[in-house]
């Protein structure tokens, strides 16, 4: 039997590992871009160093951010390079008329993985009200997907509602600012009962493994891990091919699939070449991201000039002043993803779960703050009792509250059709996420914190990556966009859609540990025997 996964981000990864384990032999077809040779070969010579002895050049180089202080949240970059968003690529056409900044699909190898912020939380019950599976059905997935990641975290009462499913959690180095906060939230009075909080549960090796080293702490984590220490799919992926489970073909991006009664027709375009190449397989397992999927389906159809909206989570950053003082990410280098999890229902709004991550003071916070000669020592001198109580809080929304992001393929004058890319903003995402921020503000009181939504700042619809739910599962199917539960579109057989493009919502949680999960159900559960 020979099947095809299209993609090596945290899906394909997934569904990869749920077909080995059945014995099905998997090629994985991948655009597979990668870092420039020129940042790959100093991130390889900073590898094995401490920070102390990295050379300031390459420091800058790596540290390069084209969309700092523009006056709006920056960009996640590799590196200091943009290559992960795909958003002028010859064999994948993107336009769009809107200013803002859009989602884009990624070709690189491990996706989406490669800079993420390592967030890991499972979906509650709760916030799966559209889905057709329920929460316990998924927990023995979960389980399978937390096999195949590093995890850190523990303490506080995050588990009364989301288990970490590891028996052992890798501790890290929350800083002096983290450290001080969890103190105050665990000696809080008078806390809403859902209102929950822990040490942030971060997808960070604390142990060597292939390549790579257990975290140092050394506080670039926005920069890029030249230590591997964040988890990637991409050593994931290197391992099986390694250990030749998987056949992993690059440069292949797929255009289309046809299914019929014995197999299904995968078209592909080599990135390089432009040539088209038509393969066959028993099966394949579409992992390619909510956007990529969604454009495979939509060509494959034929279904042109139709609206699609991929719902997200709404993101906004809220800066937080603490009562007591205490060393930034900058004085004492840790981890600054994120330090805590603080998980809250808003009564107002939902029975959803709001999600804030909080995060020191760091270096890039401060070269993305709008005042005046920040990078100089003696500003940062002068600022430095007010930075030393300054956190920041990155917070989700359920997608019942959020915008949307709005695709439609158009055929193209040529045999590559084009995607258009837009976002529906809504008034109603921000009155709920500001009402939010002001749930926040009322209960930091209790734990010597002062939100400030005053000064929130809002995430373009999309850009945070967490969107997907455009070829939803159902348990009956309807519609043309709607799937099986297995993810199988237009009562297809063969053909199944296992990334964030079929799930029925979105949480305001985080979303890569339960699109894992799912993935690995589906291939799990894939009847493929009699194929």
């Amino acid at each position: 039997m020979s099947v095809a996964v299209v993609g090596s981000g945290f899906s394909g990864i997934a569904v990869a590992h749920a077909l080995i384990a059945r014995g099905i032999a998997v090629t994985i077809l991948d655009v597979g871009e990668t870092l420039d040779d020129r940042r790959s070969a100093v991130v390889s010579r900073l590898h094995d160093l401490p920070t102390s002895s990295w050379p300031p050049e390459d420091l800058r180089f790596l540290n390069e951010n084209p969309t700092l202080g523009r006056h709006r949240l920056p960009k996640k970059v590799h590196f200091g390079s943009e290559y992960i968003y795909a958003s002028d690529r010859s064999f994948a056409p993107i336009e769009s008329g809107a200013s803002s900044r859009l989602p884009y699909p990624t070709f690189a190898k491990g996706g989406y993985s490669n800079i993420w912020g390592a967030a890991v939380l499972p979906i509650a019950a709760c916030d799966m009200s559209e889905w057709p599976v329920s929460r316990n059905e998924l927990e023995p997935y979960f389980r399978e997907a937390a096999r195949l990641i590093p995890l850190t975290g523990g303490e506080g009462n995050l588990d009364e509602s989301f288990p970490s499913y590891k028996e052992r959690l890798g501790q890290i180095d929350a800083g002096p600012q983290g450290e001080a906060l969890l103190t105050d939230l665990a000696s809080a009075r008078g806390l809403p009962e859902e209102f929950l909080y822990g040490r942030a549960r971060l997808a960070i090796h604390t142990e060597s493994a292939q390549n790579i080293l257990p975290c140092n702490g050394c506080g670039y984590c926005f920069t890029g891990c030249v230590r591997g220490s964040i988890f990637s799919t991409e050593p994931s992926l290197i391992g099986l091919i390694d250990r030749h489970q998987v056949r992993y073909e690059s440069g292949r991006f797929v255009d289309e699939v046809q299914e019929d009664s014995d197999n299904v027709r995968v078209t592909v375009i080599d990135s390089r070449s432009l040539q088209r190449d038509v393969l066959t397989f028993n099966a394949v397992f579409l992992a390619s991201g909510p956007l990529s999927t969604t454009r495979i389906l939509l060509r494959s159809r034929r279904l042109f000039e139709r609206v699609v909206l991929l719902k997200e989570s709404q993101k906004f950053v809220l800066p937080l002043l603490r009562l007591r003082a205490a060393k930034t990410a900058i004085e004492h280098p840790s981890v600054t993803l994120a330090s805590a999890f603080i998980e809250t229902k808003v009564p107002a709004i939902s029975d959803h779960w709001m999600h804030a991550q909080i995060v020191p003071m760091n270096e890039l916070i401060l070269r993305g703050m709008p005042v005046p000669g920040i990078r100089l020592p003696v500003a940062r001198s002068l600022l430095k009792p007010l930075l030393q109580r300054t956190m920041a809080a990155w917070c989700g929304m359920h997608s019942d509250h959020s915008a949307a992001v709005e695709l439609m393929l158009h055929s193209g004058a040529t045999d590559r059709s084009v995607m258009r890319i837009d976002v529906r903003r809504s008034r109603e995402a921000r009155v709920a996420a500001k009402a939010a921020a002001n749930h926040l503000a009322r209960e930091g009181r209790k734990f010597k914190t002062l939100f400030l939504p005053r000064f929130m700042q809002f995430s373009e619809p999309g850009s945070g990556t967490h969107c997907g739910g455009s070829f939803p599962m159902r348990r009956q199917p309807r519609s043309d966009f709607d799937t099986d539960l297995l993810g199988r579109p237009f009562g297809w057989e063969r053909v199944f859609a296992v990334d964030a493009s079929v799930l029925p919502s979105i949480p305001g949680t985080t979303l890569a540990f339960s699109v894992m999960a799912n993935a690995y159900r589906i291939g799990a559960l894939a009847p493929l025997g009699a194929m």
